[in-house]
């Protein structure tokens, strides 16, 4: 039986959840109601700030900066709030990672931290050959995370 479970989603570049951030998600949600019924949810997003180039002083440059970053955290903290509310809706306890970052780093390194028994994560792609049945950031984090790893494609329309 797993009793740390993670289930690593990507939010960013979604205004409605991808059908492989759902399906990871009611994956992870069914594994956690059958265990501990708790669940750690982790969403890892990029943060490139693009400063004006318009010869502004550094201090606000750096406000622009902060406040870039603040709205950009508020924005990802809403999403994962909407993403789990069913699973708390279902009863499950939920604890929330959200970082900045490189997502295969970034989930490694919690998943490490967590001393995670069970990772559960959306897997697509369409970059490459090598890619097509595993997704890039999918495929390495098998290769360096030191627990099980459950790959999750959405169910095929009929």
């Amino acid at each position: 039986m797993y009793r740390t479970i993670l289930l690593a989603a990507a939010l960013q570049h979604w205004d409605r959840y991808s059908a492989h951030a759902l399906a990871a998600r009611e994956v992870a949600g069914a594994m956690a109601i059958g265990a501990t019924h708790h669940l750690h949810v982790l969403s890892v997003y990029d943060y490139n700030f693009k400063a004006p180039a318009s010869g502004l002083p550094t201090e606000t440059v750096a406000k622009l900066r902060e406040d870039d970053l603040r709205r950009t955290n508020n924005l990802m903290e809403q999403k994962v709030e909407d993403y789990i509310a069913p699973l708390k809706a279902v009863g499950l306890e939920v604890t929330t990672f959200l970082r900045a970052g490189d997502p295969r780093s970034v989930i490694v390194q919690i998943a490490d931290e967590l001393k995670t028994d069970a990772l559960v994560i959306g897997s697509h792609s369409k970059r490459n050959f090598l890619d097509i049945a595993l997704g890039g950031t999918a495929r390495y984090i098998s290769q360096h995370v030191s627990c099980p790893v459950i790959f999750v494609s959405p169910a095929k329309q009929t």
